[in-house]
C-alpha cells in the first residue's frame, strides 16, 4: 500500500467518525421537528439539519464517497428551501427524510466495497423523491409516490436473532425472491476500526496523566526499598563473615578442653573465649541495627501501602473515566426506532429518556443495546395498545415509554423501562403458563403472581397469541435476561395490570472490578459475585430433606433445591464430616436454588481477568482473578450454575422426553415446488409430512386423518389458507389443532385477518427461512 493510499484509508476512518455522529445529529434535529413543528426551535432545527447535510457533503466529496455526497446534496437542496420557507413541512417528507438518514447508515457501513444493484437502485430512488421533494412536488395527498419505508436496522437486528439457523435444509427464500425493499443485514456490512475507538476529551487525559505522573513518586520509593533491603543484606552477609571466623575458634575451645591436661592450655582457652566474647557483643549490637532498619522499611511500607492504594485507585477512576461514555450514547437513537416501528405497527408511541448524561463503561453499553431494543420492541408489540383501543380506555391515543437512568451507591446503574401501556394479564398468562407446564410434563395446580412474571423470562414461553417473523417465539425477554446476567446484572418486573409494566435493571458501573465471596467446594477455589448470592446458610444436615427423590432445604415459607456446587461442576467433591452444611443461595429473580460448598473463606474486592479468545465461553465460568501470591481463582458464572443445576435434577425427566416421537404435519400449498421444498425441510427435521394442493383437499384429508399441526399458504385456488383455517375453525372434531401461515402477504392487515380466522403462526415468506418454521413448529407443539 502505498503513502497515499494509507493516507487516503486514514481518512476515510474519520470520516466515518464525522459521518457517523452528522447522521445521529440529523436523526435528533428530525425526531424534534416532527414532535413540535411550530415551536420556537423549529428554524434552528432546520439550519442545524442544513448545514450538517452540507457539511457531510463536502467530507464525503473529499474521500470520494460520491453516493452520500449525491445524496446530502439532494437533501441539502430540500432543507435549503424549507430554510426559505419555499417548502413546508408535512407527514410524507418526514418519512422520505427518515428513509434518507437509514439509507445514509447502510451506506457508511458498506463503504468501501462494492454495493449490489439493490443498493444502488435505492440510492437512485432516493435521490429522485428528494429531487422532486425540492420542486415541491412531493405534497401529502397530491402526490403518486410512494416512499418505500425501511426498518431500522436495530430491528432488523432484533429479528435477525430469532432466525439463526437451526437445520441444514435450503430455506423457502432461495425458491421465491420478495420483490419488496430489503434493508441490508448487519451481518452482511464491514467493521470499522471506528467502531473500536472513542472519543475522550482533553480534560479527561490531563487528569489521567497527572495521576500517571504520581506514579513516578511510586517509583522512587520503590527504589528506596530496594536500597535499604540490600543495607540489610551488607550487614548480614558480614555477620555471616564474622561468624566464620568465629566458629573455629569455639571449636579450639572444644578441644583444649577436652586436652587439659597439656601444660599454658587455660592461658590459650582464655584467650579465645575473649575473642567469641568479643564477636557475639558486636553481633547483639548488628542485630539491633539491623532490626532498626527492618522497622523503619516496615513504617515506610505502611505508609507506602496506603498512599500508593489511592493513587491506584484514583488512577484506575481515571482510566475508568477514559472508557465511560453517556448512556445517550446508545439511547440517542431510539426516538427514531420508536417512531418507525410503531408507525409499522400501526401504533402511536412517544418516548421520553432521563439520566441520559450518566456515564458507564463503553463495554457495558455495548452489551445493553440489544437488551433495551427488546424491551423497546416487546412494548410496541404487546403492551402499548392501539389508538382506538387507548381512547376507549381513557387514555392518550399516543402511547409513553420511558426510560430512566440513576447511579445507585454501590457503584452500580439502576434502569427503568417503562410504558403505560395493558401491562401483563395476570390471570390470562396463568392459564396459559399452566398449560405450558402440562405439555412439558410437570403438572402443576395453581401459580402466584412472582412465578407468572418471572415465567416471562423462560424461553419459548410467550403471551403473544400470533406467532409472526418478529414477535411470538418467547424469545425476547429470555435474551434480556440472558445479557443483563451475563453483565453481572439482575432484571424483574413490576406489574401495573391495565396501566403499563416497569422492568427494573440493574447493573455494575464498570466490568473491571467487583466485590467477591471466596469460597471452597472439594479441593477448589472459586469466587462468587456477592450481589447474586441471596443468602448464606447453615443448615444442619437432618434439616436436609428428600422430596420427589430430589434434595431439598426449607427456605423462607417453603423449600427449595439442594445440590453440592462439585456436583454441578461435574468434579469430585469430599465427605463432609461435620453435622451442619454450608448452603449459597442463588436465584435472585429466579426460583431460588441452594448450592452447597465446603467453606466461606472471604469477602473482598476481586479484579476480573476475561479469557482469551481460544476460552471465549467455558461453560460454568465466567472468568478468573489473581491472588497477590500469583494465584489463580476461577469466578462462577451464576446464569450458567442455575441452569446446570436444573439439569442436575432433572436429568431423568429430560431423557424419556427425548424418547418422545416426533408429530405428524399436513402441508397445505398450490405450488409444487414450494410443496415438496416445506415437506423436505419438515421430514428433515423428523416429522411424518402429508400434503395437500389447496384448501379444499387440505380439509378433506384433515377429516380422513387428522393430523397434529397444518401448515398453509394463504393465496390458493378454490379454497384459500384463511377459509381453510376458519373452516377447522368452526368444526369440533379439528378446531384445536395448531395452523402456521406461510404466505407472502406481509401488510399489518393480512396478520389481523390470520389472528381473526384463529391462525397461530403467521411467517412472511421474505423473512422466511427453516429455523423460523422449525420454531414455531417446536413452540406449538412441544417437538
Amino acid at each position: 500500500m502505498t503513502s497515499r493510499e494509507e493516507f487516503i484509508k486514514k481518512l476515510r476512518e474519520t470520516f466515518k467518525i464525522e459521518a457517523s455522529e452528522g447522521i445521529a445529529e440529523m436523526t435528533s434535529n428530525l425526531m424534534e421537528l416532527e414532535n413540535d413543528q411550530s415551536g420556537e426551535r423549529k428554524a434552528g432545527l432546520i439550519e442545524s439539519t442544513f448545514r450538517t447535510a452540507h457539511s457531510l457533503k463536502g467530507a464525503a466529496r473529499s474521500v470520494n464517497f460520491t453516493e452520500i455526497e449525491t445524496i446530502c446534496q439532494a437533501l441539502e437542496g430540500v432543507f435549503s428551501g424549507l430554510k426559505h420557507q419555499t417548502l413546508q413541512l408535512h407527514a410524507k417528507l418526514f418519512d422520505l427524510f427518515h428513509t434518507t438518514i437509514d439509507l445514509l447508515a447502510d451506506l457508511l457501513a458498506l463503504s468501501g466495497t462494492e454495493l449490489d444493484d439493490r443498493l444502488i437502485e435505492r440510492v437512485n430512488e432516493n435521490i429522485m423523491y428528494l429531487n422532486q421533494a425540492e420542486e415541491g412536488e412531493l405534497e401529502l395527498g397530491t402526490s403518486t409516490i410512494e416512499i418505500p419505508t425501511e426498518i431500522p436496522i436495530e430491528i432488523q437486528q432484533l429479528k435477525n436473532e430469532k432466525s439463526a439457523p437451526q437445520a441444514q435444509v435450503k430455506a423457502l427464500a432461495d425458491v421465491q425472491k420478495p420483490e419488496a425493499t430489503e434493508r441490508i443485514e448487519p451481518s452482511k456490512t464491514i467493521p470499522s476500526k471506528s467502531d473500536n475507538t472513542i472519543r475522550i476529551s482533553i480534560e479527561k487525559l490531563d487528569s489521567l496523566l497527572t495521576h500517571s505522573e504520581e506514579m513516578l513518586v511510586m517509583k522512587q520509593t520503590f527504589n528506596h526499598f530496594g536500597i535499604g533491603f540490600k543495607n540489610v543484606f551488607n550487614k548480614i552477609e558480614l555477620m555471616n563473615h564474622e561468624l566464620s571466623a568465629t566458629l573455629p575458634l569455639i571449636h579450639a575451645i572444644q578441644n583444649q578442653k577436652e586436652n587439659s591436661i597439656v601444660p599454658d592450655a587455660a592461658d590459650g582457652c582464655e584467650s579465645i573465649l575473649k575473642s567469641v566474647v568479643h564477636f557475639f557483643e558486636w553481633s547483639t549490637s548488628m542485630v539491633k541495627n539491623i532490626e532498626a532498619d527492618l522497622d523503619r522499611m516496615r513504617k515506610l511500607a505502611i505508609q507506602e501501602e496506603y498512599s500508593s492504594g489511592l493513587k491506584i485507585e484514583a488512577l484506575l477512576d481515571e482510566v475508568k473515566k477514559i472508557i465511560s461514555i453517556p448512556f445517550s450514547t446508545i439511547l440517542d437513537g431510539y426516538p427514531k426506532a420508536v417512531r418507525d416501528l410503531s408507525k409499522d405497527q400501526g401504533k402511536m408511541v412517544s418516548i421520553e429518556i432521563k439520566g441520559s448524561e450518566l456515564e458507564i463503561d463503553r463495554r457495558i453499553l455495548d452489551e445493553l443495546r440489544i437488551p433495551l431494543l427488546h424491551l423497546m420492541r416487546n412494548s410496541i408489540d404487546h403492551g402499548i395498545e392501539f389508538p382506538t383501543e387507548r381512547v376507549q380506555k381513557n387514555k392518550s391515543e399516543t402511547g409513553k415509554i420511558q426510560i430512566t437512568v440513576d447511579r445507585l451507591e454501590n457503584n452500580r446503574v439502576k434502569i427503568v423501562f417503562s410504558d403505560d401501556g395493558a401491562g401483563v394479564n395476570i390471570e390470562k398468562v396463568s392459564l396459559k403458563l399452566l398449560k405450558h407446564e402440562k405439555n412439558s410434563g410437570r403438572e402443576q395446580t395453581t401459580v402466584d403472581e412472582k412465578m407468572v412474571l418471572n415465567s416471562l423470562f423462560n424461553s419459548g414461553f410467550s403471551t403473544s397469541e400470533m406467532i409472526t417473523d418478529i414477535s411470538g417465539r418467547g424469545l425476547g425477554l429470555s435474551i434480556v435476561k440472558e445479557k443483563i446476567e451475563q453483565l453481572g446484572g439482575t432484571i424483574q418486573i413490576v406489574n401495573h395490570e391495565g396501566k403499563g409494566i416497569e422492568f427494573v435493571i440493574e447493573i455494575p458501573l464498570s466490568l473491571v472490578t467487583f466485590r467477591g465471596v471466596y469460597l471452597k467446594a472439594g479441593e477448589r477455589e472459586f469466587v462468587l459475585p456477592t450481589s447474586k448470592i441471596e443468602r448464606v446458610l447453615r443448615i444442619e444436615k437432618s434439616a436436609v430433606k428428600n422430596i420427589e427423590n430430589k434434595a431439598t432445604i426449607p427456605y423462607l415459607d417453603g423449600f427449595i433445591p439442594l445440590v453440592h456446587l462439585t456436583d454441578v461442576l461435574e468434579m469430585p467433591g469430599k465427605e463432609n464430616e461435620n453435622q451442619c452444611v454450608m448452603v449459597v443461595v442463588l436465584g435472585i429473580t429466579n426460583n431460588p436454588i441452594g448450592f452447597a460448598v465446603d467453606e466461606i473463606l472471604d469477602e473482598e474486592m476481586v479484579l476480573v481477568k476475561k479469557f482469551n479468545t481460544q476460552l471465549k465461553r467455558v461453560r460454568n465460568i465466567e472468568g478468573a482473578t489473581v491472588m497477590g501470591a500469583g494465584k489463580v481463582i476461577p469466578i462462577l458464572n451464576v446464569a450458567d450454575l442455575l441452569k446446570s443445576a436444573l439439569k442436575v435434577n432433572s436429568h431423568l425427566v429430560k431423557q424419556s422426553s427425548e424418547l418422545k416421537v416426533k408429530n405428524s404435519i399436513l402441508v397445505v400449498e398450490d405450488s409444487i415446488t414450494s410443496r415438496m421444498l416445506l415437506k423436505t425441510i419438515l421430514e428433515s427435521a423428523g416429522y411424518k409430512v402429508f400434503t395437500a394442493i389447496d384448501g379444499i383437499d387440505g380439509y378433506t384429508k384433515l377429516k380422513e386423518e387428522p393430523v397434529d399441526l397444518v401448515v398453509s399458504d394463504v393465496d390458493m385456488p378454490r379454497m384459500n389458507g384463511l377459509d381453510m383455517t376458519a373452516k377447522i375453525r368452526s368444526d369440533k372434531t379439528l378446531m384445536n389443532i395448531p395452523v402456521v401461515l406461510v404466505t407472502s402477504l406481509s401488510k399489518r392487515e393480512d396478520r389481523e385477518r390470520g389472528l381473526e380466522v384463529g391462525a397461530n403462526g403467521y411467517i412472511v415468506k421474505s423473512n422466511f427461512d427453516q429455523s423460523n418454521l422449525l420454531e414455531v413448529i417446536e413452540k406449538l407443539i412441544g417437538n
